[in-house]
């Protein structure tokens, strides 16, 4: 298992086309993952997105755009399980595995191996790819997890409305079958509304 910092993500597993495009933007590599994270471009003034050279207010858009689509790739990849990250706890000061499910509120922050929450913080990330074997398992795990969690407000909906909660919660990585037995390990049934207590 070969570990990265977040700062190589781009570079290794994201959309190639929309990485190189934003390194052509950039004198640096680094300069180039701060695009991804760039705030939007002032219309009035693009300089503020490329402080390093005068540019079109379009081209600024441009580039944020692809910001956001690599940022939205690693965020994907990320709560659907296919990489793996772990950082060290802003909290704790001890290196932990992030769950999956943290990748909804956390934001990655490429220049500075970082990502940044609400509740939470992580710094030096390191990414490596789950082993396939184990990205089942890992989903499953979760699955069961966000299902207990939410199980007095799940006796009201729908299995087919529980699972569309489950993968936003969770990923897209939430198939049926992942799904199937982790609501059959929770509720206890394959089928139906979980039973009211």
């Amino acid at each position: 298992m070969t570990k990265i910092p977040l700062s190589e993500v781009p570079g290794k597993y994201l959309d190639q086309k929309n990485w190189n495009f934003l390194q052509k933007q950039a004198p640096v590599d680094l300069v180039a993952l701060t695009y991804i994270n760039a705030p939007y471009p002032s219309e009035e003034d693009p300089s503020d997105f490329f402080w390093h050279r005068t540019a079109t207010a379009a081209e600024g858009i441009t580039c944020y755009q692809i910001g956001r689509l690599l940022l939205k790739q690693t965020r994907l990849l990320l709560q659907g399980g296919s990489l793996v990250a772990t950082g060290i706890d802003d909290k704790t000061r001890k290196r932990n595995v992030i769950p999956t499910y943290e990748w909804g509120d956390l934001w990655p922050m490429f220049a500075t191996n970082t990502a940044v929450g609400p509740d939470s913080g992580y710094f030096a990330i390191e990414i490596f790819e789950a082993p396939p074997e184990n990205i089942r398992e890992k989903l499953l795990v979760d699955c069961i997890a966000w299902l207990k969690g939410q199980q007095v407000a799940a006796t009201r909906l729908k299995r087919s409305a529980l699972h569309a909660d489950v993968k936003r919660a969770l990923g897209n990585g939430v198939t049926h079958s992942i799904f199937d037995a982790a609501y059959r390990s929770v509720f206890g049934r394959r089928r139906g509304r979980p039973k009211k207590n």
